[in-house]
């Protein structure tokens, strides 16, 4: 089985960033870092599942898991900006 590096880097890359949201999360109390870790943890799982050479199996279920992920930052952003009132 071959890995695809860069496919690996961005899982590394998203684990890191799952465990710095989590760590902001315990810190802070704020879900801003809370939830960038849920959406960095669900790239993760889709960066995993290709890793696993599921992909073919499961293209569907990576496209829905990068769909909510991608949806869950616009929400985030968007209430991000409806608190600090910038429009």
């Amino acid at each position: 089985m071959e890995v695809d590096i860069v496919t690996l880097a961005n899982l590394l890359l998203c684990l890191a960033i799952v465990a710095l949201g989590l760590l902001g999360y315990r810190r802070s109390k704020h879900t801003l870092p809370l939830m960038l870790a849920v959406v960095f943890a669900l790239f993760g799982v889709s960066h995993l599942l290709i890793l696993l050479s599921l992909f073919d199996d499961l293209e569907m279920v990576v496209f829905a898991i990068r769909v909510v992920g991608y949806a869950l930052v616009i929400y985030l952003l968007y209430h991000y900006v409806q608190v600090l009132d910038i429009f």
